[in-house]
């Protein structure tokens, strides 16, 4: 029988209530957190999930310490509240590791830089009160000989090491722009401007952007801003875009259909084998679990120097272990859905509009003013296309031949598809019969049945009888509606051809102006 003391003092009995704690540490920051000699490990483990807690929730990592020492840990907070970060951090867990990552790091290197620091302050203030108390010393008149060799009291020695503390962390924390890498302050330019074309924040920073590379190294995110003011001045244009796109169902007197969900639940029973249910051991692994693990591997914890390696195999999950397996029983419970119809009779106007297709005319009769116009009418279509869910793609076209296709979705490639377009220069000649072709095929299909075409160019360009006819017969079939914008002079005639409406730019804004 094991006697009570003995199961007080065992340290094998206790490791799962020592290292429970790490359990709720995120895995990326388990080396941080285990490697750091500053305060102990329960407290270690704190600090950091409540840090991230807190920049998560939009605040402040208040709780940074012992992790870091109270000075540092008032630098950054001071940081991230007056640059704006935590307000990116909020609910967004990417940006939030991303910056927990370079805190910790940042933390890591001025630790290292105050150790030698501190200690040379320590031996500075030391000699200096030496000094002073044996020139205290001289200045008595007593002529007996000083035989015992002057020391200071540890009450003295404390506070020297406190004072050496605080002016080493004055000097490493007077520049506090250094605390965090350069690519944070990219990281809030582009944000902030592109703040002001996108509205919704989430779509800010959930954009896919890889926070150490690509699209911080564009300049395309700078036109966007510019391209943006543009389109403010032109209202017109902004509700011709707004209108592309034919309704689901047309305003008036309708027929609604009312749709009842009705959920049927069944349950049975599904047996899956699981280690988390520990009926029979199957042979050695490797894990981190304490309750699993070979003898031999307990015997570390009784050596100081071996116990250290120990903790680094737990870390790894490269304890040798016993490798178990269940069975668990789990009761499945799977929910059908049933719909029943009725009618309603009513009066709605639907504004489930369909897509857009963009025909873009990139020629080089097209450059200066008519360029940014162009990049603007893309811009505004993506930010149409996201805010009513609806889908856009554009054809830039040249001369013959020379076509290329954006889907502009506000994804990672769809995104940086429009930053290469907004960097792009425009020339070549003019070829619109091959992209309205395509943009006719693609209206054909089922998906793209409800989109409408949008043309924009100078009109300097031939147009066939059979492309008219092609685009006749769709729009007396299918409804199908061919908007132009022409940009720049209104002589040219092709496009009246084949668009209905038409819209002139020079009608919009003094072009001069």
């Amino acid at each position: 029988m094991i006697s009570e003391s003995y199961m007080v003092k065992s340290p094998l009995l206790n490791l799962d209530s020592q290292f429970t704690c790490l359990d709720k540490v995120p895995e990326k920051f388990l080396p941080a957190v285990i490697t750091s000699s500053h305060g102990a490990l329960p407290e270690r483990c704190k600090s950091l999930t409540n840090s991230r807690n807190e920049l998560l929730s939009g605040e402040s990592p208040t709780s940074l310490y012992p992790l870091a020492p109270q000075p540092l840990q008032s630098a950054i907070c001071k940081v991230v509240e007056e640059t704006g970060l935590k307000r990116y951090c909020f609910e967004n867990e990417e940006v939030t590791d991303a910056l927990l990552s370079d805190i910790l790091v940042a933390i890591d290197k001025l630790q290292l830089r105050a150790v030698p620091l501190v200690a040379d302050l320590i031996q500075q203030l030391e000699d200096e009160a030496l000094n002073q108390i044996k020139q205290a010393l001289e200045k008595r008149k007593n002529k007996r000989k000083q035989t015992k060799p002057l020391s200071l009291t540890n009450a003295q020695r404390t506070r020297i090491a406190v004072t050496a503390s605080e002016e080493a962390w004055q000097e490493l924390l007077s520049d506090t722009t250094a605390l965090l890498p350069d690519v944070w302050q990219e990281r809030l330019a582009v944000w902030s401007q592109l703040e002001e074309v996108f509205t919704e924040l989430g779509l800010i920073t959930g954009l896919g952007f890889d926070l150490s590379k690509g699209v911080f190294q564009s300049h395309g995110w700078l036109d966007i801003t510019r391209l943006n003011k543009l389109v403010k001045k032109l209202p017109k244009l902004q509700s011709l875009i707004r209108d592309l796109g034919r309704d689901e169902q047309t305003e008036g007197s309708v027929l609604e259909e009312i749709v009842i969900k009705m959920s049927v639940a069944s349950r049975h029973e599904k047996y899956v084998a699981t280690p988390l249910i520990p009926m029979e051991t199957k042979g050695i692994t490797r894990s981190d679990s304490i309750s699993r693990m070979l003898p031999q591997e307990a015997s570390l914890l009784t050596n100081p120097v071996l116990k250290k390696l120990w903790h680094a195999k737990r870390a790894e999950h490269a304890l040798l272990s016993y490798s178990v397996e269940g069975t668990e029983v789990l009761e499945i419970e799977e929910v059908r859905e049933q719909e029943s119809l009725s009618n309603k009779q009513g009066h709605r106007n639907n504004k489930n509009r369909g897509p857009m297709v963009i025909c873009l005319d990139t020629s080089g009769s097209m450059k200066g003013l008519p360029e940014n116009i162009a990049k603007a009418t893309v811009l505004e279509c993506m930010k149409v296309a996201y805010k009513e869910k609806r889908r856009c793609y554009v054809y830039l076209f040249g001369s013959k031949k020379e076509i290329s296709e954006l889907d502009l979705t506000l994804d990672t490639s769809g995104f940086n598809e429009l930053l290469n377009f907004l960097t792009m220069s425009f020339g070549g000649g003019t070829d619109a019969e091959g992209p309205l072709n395509k943009a006719l095929e693609k209206c054909d299909s089922e998906e793209w049945y409800k989109a409408d075409i949008l043309l924009v160019s100078d009109g300097e360009f031939p147009v066939s009888s059979g492309l008219s006819r092609k685009i006749g017969n769709r729009r007396e079939k299918q409804g199908l509606q061919v908007h132009g914008i022409q940009i720049g002079s209104s002589h040219y005639t092709s496009m009246s051809k084949i668009c209905d409406p038409m819209h002139y730019f020079s009608e919009w804004v003094d072009l001069k102006r």
